[in-house]
């Protein structure tokens, strides 16, 4: 299942997936987007392909998630819906706004990773992928709803990575720099901005390097190796963080 799957990196998700044969469900809001893609996999892929026309904010989102996927044999859900679509500064849009981002940046992630998790831990096996920004090592003015969320989702998801794992469940929260997608050209056309003043990377490596290291988590900021020495940054330094603040609380809770 990729969510978010109509352009961009989400496409990218459900077509390289497509190339390693699993069958997909296809959600998003625009179903025309939808169908397109979906029809260029089954021809290019020949697998099956499910679309679900959905918009995340909505507070049903995570039952119709559920009701798509039920009888099917899902392994890997991708969480690659998240972008800032409100934008600006805190006060310019009205709180009803930025609420549209907290309802699926943060209640539609945590309740559908709920029953997500729940079914692949009794089948002793699945992933979750969730697409994340680098805006979540710090706040931002102009951004503040959306590095507020993002952080919550990598918090989130690095808990879970420790809890899922010994049940043969992965987790991954992939951290995305300036990515080269439909959407954001359109936000540098829309301020009569140049795409090339800034370095994107291609929603092709996005993926690629996405689904390779799933198994790889809790933690892969793009931009930083495995061997960065920036704890904020690096995977294996937030890896033993999260080791070791678990077993710490083993003082408060007991053995896991």
């Amino acid at each position: 299942m990729v969510c978010g799957a109509s352009e961009g990196t989400g496409a990218e998700f459900a077509l390289q997936a497509a190339a390693k044969g699993l069958s997909l469900i296809l959600v998003a809001r625009r179903p025309d987007k939808l169908e397109e893609l979906a029809g260029q996999i089954r021809t290019d892929h020949g697998v099956e392909v499910v679309t679900l026309p959905l918009d995340l904010t909505s507070p049903t989102a995570a039952a119709e998630l559920f009701q798509a996927a039920e009888g099917r044999d899902l392994g890997l859900v991708v969480f690659n819906a998240g972008g800032d679509s409100v934008g600006g500064k805190f006060l310019d849009s009205p709180y009803a706004a930025w609420r549209t981002l907290t309802q699926r940046n943060i209640d539609l992630l945590t309740e559908a990773c709920h029953g997500f998790a729940t079914v692949f831990v009794k089948r002793g096996r699945g992933g979750l992928l969730l697409v994340g920004s680098e805006a979540a090592l710090g706040g931002c003015g102009r951004l503040a709803i959306y590095t507020a969320t993002k952080a919550y989702a990598m918090n989130f998801g690095e808990s879970l990575w420790k809890e899922l794992k010994p049940h043969g469940v992965d987790v991954l929260n992939l951290q995305l720099g300036a990515t080269d997608t439909p959407k954001l050209r359109t936000v540098f056309a829309r301020f009569k901005l140049s795409p090339d003043t800034v370095t994107l990377t291609s929603s092709q490596d996005v993926a690629r390097i996405g689904l390779a290291s799933l198994g790889q988590g809790p933690t892969l900021v793009l931009c930083a190796g495995e061997d960065s020495d920036n704890p904020l940054i690096s995977a294996r330094l937030r890896r033993e963080r999260v080791e070791a603040q678990s077993s710490f609380l083993d003082n408060f809770y007991g053995p896991a």
